[in-house]
């Protein structure tokens, strides 16, 4: 009986590794880019907005995208030349990094209603915030004081 049940279970295991992917129902949307020749998406949402970043024309920058409904926004900068959006909520809010004006400071970033807000950092030269729940906490990183170690941090209202 052992070897009946074990056999079925391993004919059922190959058939299910045999199977036609789950990919073949599936369809592929190219969503574009900002104007440069690529672009990369990060996360989704249950609403289907899509974040990520992307080369704006002539390829100079790479900045953070809302994409939703066809629609590819572009999230803007820190004041620097690059961002890129690591996550977004089922409230549209989107976190990621970004430089500073100058280029010479990275800093994580919370993108809600239109507008880049600067989350600072633990007085080091870096942060980046990496992911961000429903209720608007958003996690990730920053660099001490001196630039002296990392340490996982937590941002909240």
């Amino acid at each position: 009986m052992k070897r009946l049940i074990r056999t079925t279970f391993m004919a059922a295991a190959i058939a299910a590794l045999v199977a036609p992917p789950a990919s073949a129902n599936t369809s592929i949307v190219d969503l574009g880019t900002l104007g440069g020749t690529s672009s990369e998406a990060t996360a989704i949402n249950d609403r289907g907005q899509v974040v990520g970043d992307s080369y704006t024309a002539g390829d100079v920058a790479t900045h953070s995208f809302l994409w939703h409904e066809g629609r590819m926004t572009d999230l803007g900068t820190l004041g620097g030349t690059e961002s890129e959006a690591l996550a977004i909520n089922d409230r549209g809010q989107v976190v990621g990094d970004s430089y500073t004006a100058g280029d010479t400071a990275d800093h994580a970033f919370l993108w809600q209603a239109g507008r880049m807000t600067d989350l600072g950092t633990l007085g080091g030269t870096s942060s980046a915030a990496s992911d961000v729940n429903d209720l608007g906490q958003i996690v990730g990183d920053s660099f001490t004081v001196g630039d002296a170690a990392f340490r996982a941090v937590l941002w909240t209202n």
